[in-house]
């Protein structure tokens, strides 16, 4: 195993909690340990898998992540990637001082002079394959604690780049294996929320950043797609609404655009896109989809 996907968890000793009976957790050799004894491996990608049961998640497999590395890779979310990392740079706290980042994981945006530093601990709850999180890591240069409950999905993330310096894992985000205060901003992208949890996380000061879909989100797939589809129009109301009831909202701006595509990426949108996921593809006719609308409403908020 690459030692710098074992030495990227040192990072997060103070951060984690064991998902079994509650106390730190903290690298041991190849594996998280807690005093009580409970071990957990750091798997040969990078990862360590802290959800206690097997979870299988309708439409979330490895292929479907595989498109979304494709889109990603087209740029179509970049200017979302921006924004947040605007957002967390201009609004989360800076956290403890620490060291820097560890060997190979310097942010290409972000780089951190010799000694001590201080940059903001962010958890990204709901992370997928990592483009966020990544994204987030080289522009800002934070210390990034990425967990999803789609082992495939962090499968990819973790075996993407082995000097990235974040610290992957699987997890369930309704109790997420980390200890009270641990962080300065939950990043929350296009994934559901739980507050309770994202409170008893972050450090007083602490916020969430999160990406809702816009009512012209993928507006063309969903034009092609309009006779099997429940509601002709995405709605984002109840969302906005649980946001505005759990924190106190900070900035609220949009980001995206309109953006030309190739069949092949198109294909790969309405194969990653739960929108598509109770769709039959075959009657759907995406020849003419020639341009597709990738935009988000960034909330942030702050929490009493």
């Amino acid at each position: 195993m690459d030692i710098r996907k074992l030495e990227r968890f040192r990072a997060a000793e103070g951060l984690l909690a064991c998902p079994v009976c509650g106390a730190p957790l903290a690298l041991e050799g190849r594996a998280l340990r807690c005093a009580a004894g409970h071990g957990f491996d750091v798997a040969r990608q990078g990862y360590v898998n802290l959800l206690r049961g097997g979870v299988r998640l309708e439409g979330y497999d490895r292929a479907s992540f595989m498109d979304r590395r494709r889109v990603f890779a087209a740029g179509l979310y970049e200017p979302i990637a921006a924004a947040l990392a605007e957002a967390v740079s201009a609004h989360a706290p800076s956290g403890q001082r620490v060291s820097p980042p560890a060997v190979g994981s310097e942010p290409g945006s972000a780089p951190h002079a010799p000694g001590s530093c201080l940059t903001p601990r962010v958890l990204d709850a709901g992370c997928g394959e990592g483009y966020f999180a990544r994204e987030l890591r080289r522009r800002v240069g934070a210390r990034v604690a990425a967990f999803d409950i789609s082992k495939d999905s962090v499968q990819l993330a973790a075996a993407a780049d082995a000097g990235d310096g974040i610290v992957w894992f699987v997890a369930d985000l309704a109790s997420i294996p980390v200890r009270p205060a641990s962080t300065d901003c939950v990043l929350n992208v296009f994934s559901p929320a739980n507050y309770a949890e994202f409170r008893r996380a972050l450090a007083p000061g602490g916020i969430v950043v999160k990406a809702v879909p816009t009512s012209r989100h993928l507006q063309e797939l969903r034009a092609a797609a309009a006779g099997q589809l429940a509601h002709a129009a995405y709605e984002n109301d109840r969302v906005l609404g649980h946001f505005a009831e759990s924190c106190a909202l900070v900035e609220r701006r949009t980001a995206g655009g309109a953006f030309p595509v190739d069949a092949e990426t198109v294909r790969a949108l309405a194969a990653m896109t739960p929108l598509f996921f109770h769709v039959d593809a075959a009657r759907v006719d995406l020849r003419a989809v020639r341009k597709v609308t990738v935009e988000a409403e960034i909330l942030v908020g702050r929490m009493a």
